[in-house]
Order: C-alpha cells, then sequence, then structure tokens
C-alpha cells in the first residue's frame, strides 16, 4: 500500500529528533542579514540565531520557499508512488502555502494535499506530528488529513514576548497593533486570531505571567476530553521555559510535553526572551 508523507515548514520548530522518528519532511524557510542567506535550521540553528541577531549590525528578516524547493520536495516524496499531506505555517503570516500550492501544481501524476494551518510554531507542529503519527500508523491520505486539521482546528496558542519591537519591525504585529507604545510594565499575552497576531489580555509584571498562562490553558479544557498535549517553546530564554513546564505538569498532567526552541524564522519575528504556550485536547 502506498505510504503518506507528510510535509512541513521550518516555522513548526519542531526538534530535530521528532521529525527523524516520525519521517517529517521539513523544507527550510530563509533568514537574511543583510547580504548573508542562511536556510533556517540548516545553516543556522536556533542557538546560533540568537547569537548572531546580538552581534549583527543588520536587523535579519525572513522569506518563503521558493515553488521550485516546494515541487523538488514534493517529486522526490512522491516519486515511489506515496501521497503527501503539507501542512504550513497560516497563509495569514507567511506565502509559503502559495509557493507549495505552485510548487504542487508543477508535479504531475501525483497526490498532494496543502493545508493551511493558520498557526505556527508548535502549535503547528502539534498539528504535523499528530499528522505525522497516524501516517505511520499506516492511515490513509484522507484519515493524515482528517488528523491533521482536527489538530490545528483544536491547537490553542499563547505566547508573551520581550518587547513587541520585533513583531511590529517585521509586519507580523496583526490585530496587536493597539498595544504598541502603551506597554510600560505590562506584559501582553498574545494568541493568534484567523491566523493572525492578536492581543488576549494584559498582566502587570514579569512574574505573573507564567501563573496566568497556566490558568488559561485550564480555562480552555473539556473534563470529557482526553489529557492534553503540550508544546512550550522559547526564544533563547530556556530557564523561563522549564519553569513555565513543570508549573503545567503540576496543574494540568499532561499526557506529553514537548519543548523546542524558537527557531531563526520565527525568531525573527518575535524576538529574544519570547516564551510560548501551546496546546491540543484530543
Amino acid at each position: 500500500m502506498a505510504r503518506v508523507k507528510v510535509v512541513t515548514d521550518s516555522t513548526a520548530d519542531i526538534p530535530r529528533s521528532i521529525a527523524e522518528q516520525l519521517g517529517i519532511i521539513v523544507v527550510p524557510l530563509s533568514v537574511h542579514f543583510g547580504e548573508k542567506v542562511y536556510l533556517d535550521y540548516v545553516e543556522l540553528t536556533s542557538a546560533n540565531f540568537y547569537d548572531l541577531l546580538r552581534k549583527s549590525p543588520d536587523h535579519p528578516r525572513t522569506s518563503q520557499p521558493s515553488p521550485g524547493d516546494f515541487s523538488t520536495v514534493f517529486e522526490e516524496a512522491t516519486k515511489d508512488g506515496s501521497s503527501v499531506v503539507a501542512v504550513l505555517v497560516s497563509a495569514g503570516m507567511s506565502g509559503t502555502c502559495q509557493s507549495a500550492i505552485l510548487g504542487r501544481d508543477m508535479v504531475k501524476n501525483a497526490t498532494i494535499e496543502i493545508i493551511d494551518s493558520r498557526l505556527t510554531s508548535m502549535a503547528l507542529g502539534l498539528a504535523v506530528i499528530e499528522g505525522a503519527r497516524a501516517a505511520k500508523a499506516g492511515k490513509s491520505q484522507a484519515e493524515v488529513i482528517a488528523v491533521a486539521k482536527d489538530v490545528a482546528s483544536r491547537a490553542k496558542v499563547f505566547f508573551v514576548v520581550d518587547t513587541l519591537e520585533y513583531l511590529a519591525r517585521n509586519g507580523r504585529i496583526g490585530k496587536a497593533q493597539a498595544l504598541l507604545g502603551n506597554l510600560l510594565s505590562v506584559k501582553p499575552i498574545l494568541t493568534l486570531e484567523d491566523g493572525q497576531v492578536a492581543s488576549s489580555e494584559k498582566v502587570r509584571g514579569e512574574k505573573k505571567v507564567i501563573p496566568r498562562l497556566v490558568e488559561i490553558m485550564g480555562e480552555s479544557l473539556e473534563p470529557s476530553r482526553g489529557p492534553v498535549k503540550v508544546a512550550i517553546a522559547h526564544a533563547d530564554c530556556l530557564e523561563r521555559a522549564e519553569e513555565l513546564k513543570a508549573a503545567i505538569e503540576k496543574a494540568h498532567h499532561p499526557a506529553e510535553i514537548i519543548m523546542s526552541g524558537l527557531g531563526a524564522v520565527v525568531g525573527t519575528h518575535v524576538g529574544p526572551g519570547t516564551q510560548a504556550l501551546m496546546w491540543f485536547q484530543p
């Protein structure tokens, strides 16, 4: 029986060990520092990126893979008769989905489904991972699509940035625009709405961030559903991420927690010090 292969892009921030274990194919976006271009997670690791961000006189910018990049990946993935499910970053944040559609149209006699997750980072990663687990279990393409779409529709994401400067500078601030210039000691808790960044609420002081994130998760959980699966991602602030993990484990006893660094592409848009909490209930 033909296999189903799951493709995503590097904004999913999936740890390499998990991607390799599940056979997830990751198409990298690019990060530009002046004239130098790096492939996300290929030529620039998360740790190296934040070092470079502090030292470089150039502010980075990002670019999506080309249609040709996707067509090359799709041709290779389908040459053995496999079908593809590509679960990608929100089209409201990146042109990656459009590149993938154009790339798919360049490949003949192949079955390729493109899914706009309306998510990014490990919220997208959770949908990709569950889809890949279904594929590895021998599910059909239709079943893998259904799993990925279901998780993407259920996934919640809340994150806190040290500064809104990076989101504003890179044009990704979305519906949180009204917060600019109005923070002082207030920490905004941001989320995604309709595939774009939006403001959820504000807390006063750093010490209230983690307790409030734990509460927000608890408010969303449904006792009738299965144990929550969680991802925590951070931008060069591992200690705070570990503190958040411990608080989540104590309060909500999740079935799984995946820890991840925010890669160069997502890090370009949110900046160092960002911590993100993402989850879904099966």
